[in-house]
C-alpha cells in the first residue's frame, strides 16, 4: 500500500495526465468539448484535493508543494497549448505564459530553501491562478459558442484574462526573486 505522502503526490501529478488529455480532446466537436470540460473539472478538483489531503493526513511538505506546483504548471501549459492550437490565444501571450510557468518552477527549485517565504507572495500567485482559471473557462465557453454556432465573441476577454494572468504571474516571479 502506498504511503499517504505518495498518494497526495500522485493526486498532484495526475494533472500532468489531465493536461495531456485536455490537449488531445480540446477540439471543435461537442462530445470532445464535454470531455474537455470534465477534464478541467477533474484537474481543478485535484488541485484542491491534494492540499486538503496533505493537511488532513499531516504530510504537507516543501517537496509536496513542488509536486503540486508541477501539476498546476503542467495543466496550465496544456491549456495554453490547446488554446493556441485553436487560435484562441495570441501566440506571444501563449509563449510568455509558458515561459513564466517554467521560470517560476525553476526558480522555486533553485531557491528551495526560501520556499516557505513564498507565503509573502501568495496574493499575486493567487491572482495569477484565478486569471488562468478564468482564461480556461472562457476558452471552454468560446469552444462551446463555436460548436453551437452562437454569435458570441469571447476572444478579447480571453486575451484580457490571459494578459492579467501574465502580469500577476510576472509580478509574483519578480517578488519571489526579491525574497531570496
Amino acid at each position: 500500500m502506498p504511503s499517504a505522502r505518495t498518494i497526495v503526490n500522485l493526486v498532484s501529478l495526475s494533472r500532468i495526465a489531465f493536461g495531456l488529455l485536455f490537449v488531445v480532446c480540446f477540439q471543435r466537436h461537442t462530445t470532445l468539448l464535454a470531455i474537455s470540460s470534465g477534464i478541467c473539472i477533474a484537474a481543478f478538483a485535484t488541485d484542491r484535493l491534494d492540499g486538503y489531503l496533505a493537511r488532513k493526513l499531516n504530510v504537507a511538505s516543501v517537496y509536496g508543494r513542488l509536486w503540486d506546483s508541477l501539476g498546476d504548471k503542467a495543466f496550465y501549459c496544456a491549456a495554453i497549448v490547446a488554446f493556441n492550437g485553436q487560435a484562441f490565444l495570441n501566440p506571444l501571450i501563449s509563449w510568455a505564459l509558458i515561459v513564466r510557468e517554467v521560470a517560476l518552477y525553476i526558480t522555486r527549485i533553485l531557491y528551495i530553501e526560501n520556499l516557505p517565504k513564498i507565503e509573502q507572495n501568495r496574493p499575486l500567485t493567487k491572482l495569477h491562478g484565478y486569471c488562468m482559471c478564468l482564461t480556461i473557462v472562457l476558452g471552454l465557453f468560446r469552444m462551446y459558442a463555436i460548436t453551437e454556432h452562437l454569435p458570441i465573441e469571447v476572444y478579447p476577454y480571453m486575451q484580457g484574462t490571459a494578459l492579467a494572468s501574465l502580469i500577476f504571474g510576472m509580478g509574483s516571479l519578480i517578488h519571489y526573486l526579491r525574497i531570496r
